[in-house]
């Protein structure tokens, strides 16, 4: 019987971090997801700081720790893809942590707090991007078509989407992201060329 692993538990802590986080939002601050994702987190609303810490600083330790542990656990198995793939993980991870330490600043969004969050946005969009394709590249060719299906779905959310819905598609791209540790190949159990290195 399978069970849930240390990288699995960690995504659903981040999941279910970011989906309280939101909650919150709605009740404080009127947030919707026609606004965009981040805004809860800006100074000027109400319940900014735990909005931060649940929404991108408790999500971005936990898969942080995810990516970690299972880079060094198929330290010896995943080959290059995978173990860059993995890597990619920890550096949206990061970009993701820092999000909530650098919020945007409403009232000047050409100010530096707000340029530091575009940018740190930036890096994880192209390390979540990336790291999906390496988990297609990585899969068993069984199941390759999925994988590249769901690779195609994740560019087409955070590429195409954002400016048509805003941020329900920031919303489910940061649900997709963090779910990753859920990626498997079509074998069962561990195997050496799971998607990110599993």
């Amino acid at each position: 019987m399978n069970r849930i692993r240390f990288d699995q538990w960690m995504s659903a802590i981040a999941i279910v971090s970011l989906a309280l986080a939101l909650a919150i939002a709605c009740s404080a601050s009127g947030w919707t997801p026609r606004h965009a994702l981040a805004l809860p987190g800006t100074q000027e609303m109400p319940g900014h700081r735990i909005f931060n810490l649940l929404g991108f600083g408790v999500p971005g330790v936990a898969l942080l720790s995810a990516a970690l542990q299972r880079r060094w656990r198929s330290r010896d198995q995943s080959g290059m893809v995978a173990g860059i793939g993995l890597w990619l993980c920890a550096i949206a991870a990061l970009a993701w942590t820092a999000l909530g330490i650098f919020p945007i600043d409403a009232g000047d969004l050409a100010g530096e707090g707000s340029q530091h969050h575009a940018a740190l946005w930036m890096v994880w969009l192209i390390a979540a991007s990336a790291a999906f394709v390496a988990s297609a590249i990585c899969v068993k060719a069984a199941a390759r078509g999925i994988a590249v299906v769901v690779a195609a779905l994740w560019l087409i959310v955070v590429l195409v989407l954002p400016p048509l819905i805003g941020g329900w598609a920031q919303v489910a791209a940061a649900t997709a992201w963090m779910a990753w540790p859920w990626l498997r190949s079509s074998g069962e159990g561990d195997h050496p060329e799971a998607p990110l290195g599993d």
